[in-house]
């Protein structure tokens, strides 16, 4: 099993996917050194990830290779977290950080 540390920034947004089996599933794509990689995270650490990271923030992975080349997170550690703050307010023109699909 090849195993990977990876520092960058998230370059898309992040999308949760739904399994069969009811497993969440998040996709995201890091950009480090000019380089864009596939990164995967699954199951409860899915959770957790949606609501910490967002476009553009500075992320650290430790991560498995898979079969078809994906990054699959183990651990991750944001640089720069979100602000809740403004989540409790909405002022128009100001955009919502995280108005993500209910799973």
């Amino acid at each position: 099993m090849n195993t990977t540390m990876i520092t960058g920034k998230v370059d898309s947004d992040v999308k949760v996917l739904n399994t069969k089996n009811g497993t969440p599933l998040c996709r995201f794509t890091l950009l480090s050194d000019g380089r864009k990689y596939n990164c995967l995270v699954a199951g409860k650490k899915a959770f957790g990830f949606v609501y910490e990271v967002q476009l553009g923030s500075e992320i650290k992975i430790e991560a498995v290779i898979n079969n078809r080349n994906q990054l699959v997170v183990q651990k991750f550690n944001v640089s720069n977290p979100p602000n809740y703050l403004s989540q409790a307010f909405d002022y128009k023109g100001h955009r919502m950080p995280h108005k993500k699909v209910l799973f």
